[in-house]
């Protein structure tokens, strides 16, 4: 396996998921933290059939390869990880909405996508794919925020070489998994708020009590019992209508 990490900068691609695959495939020894950034890409998507819009220019719109000295047991864990490792540069303001997005209050700073790839004892590289508004634009979406807004640098490759120094740091965090897990608790969207939820297409009210250790999200209800619901149950209304 090669030690020299590659950054490919591109104008346009599909998606930088899809291209940095495409170099993996190439060189399947690419290096830890090898990665591919964009300007603008056209196919790029967040879970499931989500698809993420980008203005060309204002986003910073990267995918990074990861790979773990020891083999990941539970793939959330590679979430929680990230999230921990975001925190570190990212403005204190900004928390993670289970299970993929970086919030401002109820306003979308961005999104990742990870992509595990498995051995026989467990997450041996994942693909960190990571999309955020940087600047401003008048196309936002009235449930987007940027950098820009924020306050913070307005600086497309500036917040590339952070994130980049902040993934560095390689797995530290996975010595102590119970302490990683009760900081990704920390850093999550929805503990201190009530919001509106829906499953099965009714709607309730809840806030984020935890996550458990294999993802599951715990919402606690209003007479205090918390429930748990996978990826695909449970729906956050947000209060926009766009």
């Amino acid at each position: 396996m090669s030690d020299i990490e590659t950054i490919y900068w591109l104008e346009r691609v599909d998606s930088t998921q899809l291209e940095l695959r495409r170099k993996l495939q190439e060189n399947p020894d690419m290096a830890h933290l090898s990665a591919v950034v964009a300007a603008s890409q056209a196919k790029g998507r967040g879970r499931g059939v989500s698809k993420w819009h980008d203005t060309p220019g204002n986003s910073m719109l990267l995918s990074v390869l990861l790979r773990w000295p020891v083999p990941v047991k539970e793939s959330f864990d590679i979430n929680r990880w990230v999230c921990a490792r975001l925190s570190s540069v990212l403005p204190e303001k900004v928390k993670f909405k289970w299970p993929n997005d970086l919030m401002v209050r109820d306003r979308k700073l961005g999104g990742m996508l990870i992509e595990n790839h498995w051995g026989s004892s467990g997450i041996k590289s994942s693909v960190l794919g990571l999309g955020m508004n940087v600047r401003a634009s008048h196309m936002d979406l009235a449930r987007s925020i940027s950098m820009e807004t924020l306050g913070a640098e307005a600086d497309v490759m500036l917040w590339v070489q952070e994130i980049m120094a902040a993934l560095r740091p390689q797995a530290l965090e996975f010595g102590d998994v119970p302490a990683l897990r009760k900081r990704y608790d920390q850093l999550l969207w929805g503990r201190d708020q009530w919001h509106r939820y829906e499953v099965d297409g009714v709607p309730f009210d809840a806030r984020v009590a935890h996550v458990q250790p294999s993802g599951y999200l715990g919402l606690e209800l209003k007479n205090g019992t918390v429930v748990h619901y996978d990826l695909d149950t449970v729906k956050w209304l947000h209060p926009f209508s766009e």
